[in-house]
């Protein structure tokens, strides 16, 4: 039996597909399938070159797959696209399937189905939490106009605002400054300007990759690199603080908290001072076990009723998932 975890994002699709052994049969990256930027006709085709490159590197067809997960962007916030989403996905899939926001594949890859918070910062930020007795429910994720705050678009966008001040004097230069002006080949500080209109195009993806260049200043012992990753820590403690707030986890002495997302690439930087923040909260932070797409597919088994029925058979599974994930280093 095969299943498959789709897990979209601000700016690529992962699609895994796995035996019911916990064997990783084929991996398969694409753009983004945020239909809200891209519209519904790309998104189609996005999931339809997905299912058909996946499937075909595993020697398979679509019609084998048992059952899948998928995890699409914005997939919940509108109502009236829901039904749209779902006869989209139907009419590309000949078996059973379950969609859910982008958040809910984060979590199964971070705690592996378990209870406890998940939070995502990538291009966007969002946090997933799910309860011993089932419940779930989500905080943050807004948009980046809206909120977002902690992720790589609010980052790149402090890190903007922190180069123009240092440039112009308001603030003092910090390495962060050297740093634009190599990566940007600056030869005069405004044509910064230029380079975030024309070249970044005002984007919210390449907004967001600039979060990498705050990784660099903060090895350099860049002070305002140090005080963005702190601020973002803070702003995804009070996501952990919300949804425990909303879940039942009365009787737990620690609820743990999981990441995912490309922000989290920036390591200690950010981690240290979430922990502190969490633990200030009685929440305790936890490596992630799988990746989100990984975790689609694990949900994906995990949702198809002969293994919802043995509880006991998903352990060693997830442990094998886990074991082909790290073989073959999927980023």
């Amino acid at each position: 039996m095969y299943y498959l975890g789709v897990d979209g994002g601000g700016t690529k699709t992962d699609f895994m597909l796995i035996k019911e052994s916990g064997e990783l049969l084929s991996f398969f990256r694409t753009g983004t399938c945020h239909y809200k930027e891209i519209g519904l006709e790309q998104f189609e085709k996005v999931i339809r070159e997905g299912l058909q490159e996946v499937t075909k590197t595993a020697g398979l067809k679509v019609k084998d797959i048992c059952f899948t997960f998928l995890g699409i962007p914005c997939y919940g916030e509108y109502k009236a696209d829901i039904p749209v989403l779902n006869d989209i996905i139907s009419s590309l899939l000949s078996s059973g399937f379950q969609c859910g926001n982008d958040v809910e594949a984060a979590w199964a890859g971070s705690l592996a189905c378990r209870p406890g918070i998940n939070i995502v910062a990538g291009t966007g930020a969002i946090g997933f939490g799910r309860d011993p007795e089932g419940n779930s429910a989500r905080a943050s994720g807004w948009g980046y106009f809206c909120g977002d705050e902690g992720s790589g678009y609010w980052l790149g966008k402090k890190l903007i605002s922190n180069f123009t001040k240092q440039a112009d004097g308001r603030l003092e230069k910090t390495p962060l400054y050297d740093i634009v002006c190599t990566e940007f080949n600056l030869d005069d500080d405004f044509d910064f300007i230029t380079v975030v209109h024309d070249d970044l195009e005002l984007k919210r993806s390449k907004i967001a990759r600039l979060a990498v260049l705050l990784d660099r200043a903060a090895d350099r012992g860049d002070k305002k690199a140090f005080e963005l990753f702190d601020k973002a820590a803070y702003e995804h403690s009070l996501t952990a603080e919300a949804l425990r707030g909303k879940l039942n986890f009365t009787g737990v002495d620690e609820v743990v908290v999981s990441y995912s997302g490309g922000v989290f690439k920036a390591g200690d930087y950010i981690l240290d001072p979430l922990r502190k923040y969490l633990h200030s909260h009685k929440m305790i932070l936890k490596k992630p076990e799988l990746s989100p797409a990984a975790g689609a597919a694990f949900y994906a088994l995990q949702l198809d009723s002969e293994f919802t029925a043995d509880s006991q058979k998903l352990q060693p599974i997830k442990n094998k998932l886990q074991k082909e994930e790290q073989k073959k280093f999927i980023n």
